[in-house]
């Protein structure tokens, strides 16, 4: 019983709803606790951005692709993705995609 308790703990606070901006990605971050998974600093976050590290589209939610920023980084894809709810100095341009090709993504770069 406490593992069935434990497992949807972990579930809800992991869980992201496309469009949204959360703790799993999208949310404001200053320090790795403030979010899910971890947060995101630099030009390409203004900010400090929530998500979690990525090798392909398949390691994001449904919602965002893996951008090559820090590595490998799930962003917001746009136009799709409203990038004004992320906030001033947030905008949608072209980044280069993990494995190759290129998409529009919500950055601050």
């Amino acid at each position: 019983m406490k593992f069935l308790v434990l497992a949807f703990a972990l579930a809800a606070c992991t869980s992201h709803s496309s469009g949204s901006v959360d703790e799993t990605i999208g949310a404001g971050c200053v320090k790795n606790s403030d979010c899910a998974t971890a947060c995101y600093l630099g030009n390409d976050f203004p900010g400090g951005f929530c998500s979690r590290p990525c090798t392909s589209n398949a390691d994001c939610p449904a919602d965002a692709v893996c951008a090559q920023a820090q590595g490998g980084t799930c962003m917001f894809a746009c136009p799709q993705f409203d990038c004004a709810k992320l906030g001033v100095g947030w905008h949608c341009s072209d980044k280069d995609l993990v494995g190759g090709g290129k998409a529009q993504v919500c950055n601050g770069d």
